[in-house]
């Protein structure tokens, strides 16, 4: 048991992921107090935290870890995935991107037909903003702009006065 308690002293030390301290702090703790009182320090389950001793106590450190997960595979390739990403980049800034117009590419290109929340998730994973940068000042003279903030300016203290915001 000393052994158990020297090895997670020894991986508190050196591991960063907070997920896997956390872990480590319950097996700690669950070797020298009842499974209920953990639980309720860790705010938890106990059956989570016999669930890591358990696999703590089978695997080692190695238990700990969290496992990836497969998930549900991808309807295009990596490679038509890059291709599309490049096509997207290349296009002029200025304009930028509609989801519907990144999307009728994806059909396109590969016959996949994704839905339009997911199309979004598609374009942020690549780096992309959602929301489009409006040009509208970009170019603007000084003066326009000036004449802009004096009007905003007068309204906003009109409505000050009359008790709205």
């Amino acid at each position: 048991m000393t052994h158990k308690m020297n090895n997670i002293r020894t991986a508190l030390k050196t591991v960063k992921d907070p997920a896997m301290r956390e872990r480590l702090l319950m097996v700690q703790a669950a070797q020298q107090q009842p499974l209920r009182a953990v639980a309720k320090t860790f705010r938890c389950a106990h059956g989570t935290i016999d669930y890591w001793k358990k696999r703590y106590e089978k695997q080692g450190l190695r238990g700990l870890y969290t496992k990836p997960r497969s998930g549900r595979p991808p309807k295009i390739t990596r490679e038509q995935n890059a291709e599309i990403k490049r096509v997207v980049r290349k296009h002029n800034i200025k304009q930028g991107w509609r989801t519907q117009h990144v999307r009728s590419i994806i059909v396109e290109k590969t016959g996949v037909k994704y839905s339009f929340r997911h199309t979004i998730r598609i374009i942020q994973n690549w780096g992309l903003s959602k929301i489009k940068p409006r040009p509208r000042y970009a170019f603007s003279k000084e003066k326009d702009r000036e004449d802009f903030l004096k009007k905003t300016a007068r309204t906003w203290h009109i409505n000050q006065r009359d008790g709205r915001s």
